[in-house]
C-alpha cells in the first residue's frame, strides 16, 4: 500500500482520525450538557459517580514471606482511581469545566490533524499550512500534558483532603509523562522539517 494519495496509509489514518473526531466531539458535547444541566438540577443521588485518579500510602507494614526477608517492607506510594457519588458543588463544577476544556484542546488538535492527513491523501504534503499546524499540535501537546498534571494533582489534593480510609492515607501528587513532553517536542521538530521542504518545493516550483 502506497504512503500518500488515494487508497493509501493517508487515506486509512484520515478515517480513523475522522473517527476519534466524532468520538470526542459528541463527548465534549455531553459533558457540555451535564456541567450546565448541573447549576440547574441537583444531580446527588441519581446513580452518577465520579472516577479519579488518586495516590495512596499504606500505613502498615508489608512482611516477607522468606526468611531471608527479615527486615519490613512498607509501600510508600500506590496509585489507582476512586468512584463516589456526585457531589453538587465548585468542585464537581470545576472539574467539569476542566474536562471541557481538555477535551476542547484535544478536539482542536485532532482537526489540526485532519488538516494536515487530508493533505497527505491528497498527495500534497509540503503546504505552508502543514508547518503551521504541525507547530501548533507540538505546543499543545507539551502544554495540554502540563494542563493534566496539573489536573491531576488537583484531584488527588482534593481527596487527600476530604477522604479517609483505614490503614490507607490518600496524598497529593502529581503524574507528570515526561515521554509526552519530549514526543511534543519532536513533534516541533517534524514542524522545522516540514517548513524547510514547504521551503524546498517551492523554490523548486519557482525554478521550473
Amino acid at each position: 500500500m502506497k504512503a500518500l494519495g488515494e487508497r493509501s496509509i493517508a487515506s486509512f489514518i484520515r478515517f480513523v482520525l475522522d473517527a476519534a473526531w466524532w468520538l470526542v466531539a459528541a463527548s465534549l458535547g455531553l459533558l457540555t450538557g451535564l456541567l450546565v444541566f448541573s447549576f440547574f438540577v441537583n444531580l446527588e443521588g441519581d446513580n452518577l459517580t465520579m472516577n479519579l485518579p488518586v495516590a495512596l500510602e499504606l500505613k502498615a507494614p508489608v512482611h516477607g514471606s522468606s526468611a531471608s526477608m527479615q527486615t519490613d517492607a512498607r509501600i510508600e506510594k500506590l496509585r489507582g482511581n476512586l468512584r463516589f457519588p456526585v457531589r453538587n458543588g465548585a468542585f464537581f463544577s470545576g472539574s467539569m469545566f476542566l474536562i471541557v476544556l481538555l477535551l476542547g484542546f484535544l478536539l482542536w488538535v485532532l482537526t489540526q490533524l485532519r488538516h494536515i492527513v487530508r493533505s497527505l491523501s491528497r498527495g500534497l504534503p509540503f503546504i505552508p499550512e502543514n508547518a503551521r499546524r504541525i507547530r501548533w499540535v507540538g505546543f499543545t501537546v507539551i502544554f495540554g500534558e502540563l494542563a493534566r498534571a496539573a489536573l491531576v494533582y488537583f484531584w488527588s489534593y482534593y481527596t487527600s483532603l476530604h477522604f479517609t480510609a483505614n490503614g490507607v492515607r490518600f496524598v497529593a501528587s502529581t503524574d507528570f509523562n515526561g515521554i509526552t513532553i519530549v514526543g511534543g517536542f519532536a513533534i516541533l521538530v517534524i514542524a522545522e522539517v516540514f517548513r524547510e521542504g514547504t521551503r524546498l518545493h517551492e523554490d523548486q516550483s519557482l525554478t521550473i
